[in-house]
């Protein structure tokens, strides 16, 4: 294994339970955050974004040999205290440079739509979550992007978990059969 100090990677996903957030009243607490690699400069070299339950996400410039920067912060990926999960990057709009869709989860009632980060082609991304209608506020794990209807551009599965505690769960066998209207798994025909 190469040391951080060598490559510039110093990410850490830390989860710490408090009395209000904690796998009881949240039952996918421990679910774990998300890592996506793609080549967002198109220099030929992969980079890596990494997304954190409690803490800043992150995404690391390749330089070669094995050496990445930091550049979240230039890049415009801020920090906003979400529950953020697992991360894709796609070419959303079929400009040739990769874009960055984070999914987000974490306690129920707060802010949390899906974050989108078009590339600008300059190191930096503009958060178009919304504009693409890709701001799903379930509580989601992870997304897949794939040309569903072979109309030659991406639609969108967004894996989204229960909002039910364990607590709430009890042993009803018909638990399947209750709907959620901001959960559960979600589909999106891209029809641009």
């Amino acid at each position: 294994m190469i040391p951080s100090s060598e490559t510039g990677i110093s990410f850490n996903n830390k989860v710490t339970d408090t009395r209000e957030l904690n796998i009881f009243n949240f039952r996918n607490f421990y679910n774990g955050a998300g890592v996506a690699i793609g080549d967002i400069d198109n220099d030929g070299k992969p980079d890596i974004f990494f997304t954190a339950n409690q803490g800043q996400n992150k995404l690391y410039l390749n330089k070669g040999n094995f050496r990445f920067e930091d550049i979240s912060a230039r890049a415009g990926i801020k920090d906003e205290g979400k529950w953020y999960t697992g991360v894709t990057m796609v070419d959303i709009n079929g400009d040739g440079w990769l874009d960055i869709y984070v999914c987000n989860s974490g306690k129920l009632g707060t802010n949390k739509p899906n974050d989108l980060y078009i590339n600008q082609h300059n190191g930096t991304f503009k958060k178009e979550a919304a504009k693409y209608g890709l701001d799903d506020i379930g509580l989601s794990t992870h997304a897949a992007f794939f040309d569903y209807d072979h109309d030659g551009d991406l639609d969108c599965f967004v894996l989204n978990n229960s909002p039910r505690s364990i607590e709430s769960f009890g042993y009803n066998k018909n638990i399947r059969n209750i709907r959620d209207a901001k959960n559960g798994d979600r589909f999106y025909r891209n029809d641009n």
